[in-house]
């Protein structure tokens, strides 16, 4: 492969890890880390990497601090953005909105406790 296509595919895999981290289920973001553990793993295991062990694992473990920084931002940032939201709407008198386990609640209060 040349070298423009293996930067078009770490730009890509950056990309959406950012994307997959900012979500606001925080397993999304593990996806990538994950993946990148299992590639790591068969580049050890098969023999695709440099003679020296030591120069090998400290580049893999190099990229992966990278992807968890990039997953811890990615959180910081939803975080953010979600409290945000929350003062925006504080500021407006909104109510936070009504979440499914709200409404199981208040079916099983108003149907089971006061009938």
């Amino acid at each position: 492969m040349s070298h423009r296509v293996i930067y078009v595919i770490v730009a890509i895999m950056l990309i959406l890890h950012n994307f997959l981290s900012t979500r606001a289920n925080v397993y999304w973001g593990a996806i990538m880390p994950s993946a990148y553990l299992v590639f790591c793993g068969w580049l050890l295991f098969t023999g695709h990497l440099t003679n020296h062990p030591i120069k090998s694992v400290s580049i893999l473990l190099f990229g992966l601090l990278i992807f968890l920084m990039r997953w811890g931002m990615g959180r910081d940032v939803y975080k953010k953005k979600q409290e945000k939201e929350l003062n925006k709407m504080k500021t407006q008198g909104i109510k936070k909105p009504f979440t499914i386990t709200a409404f199981f609640i208040f079916v099983y209060k108003a149907v089971l406790i006061y009938p």
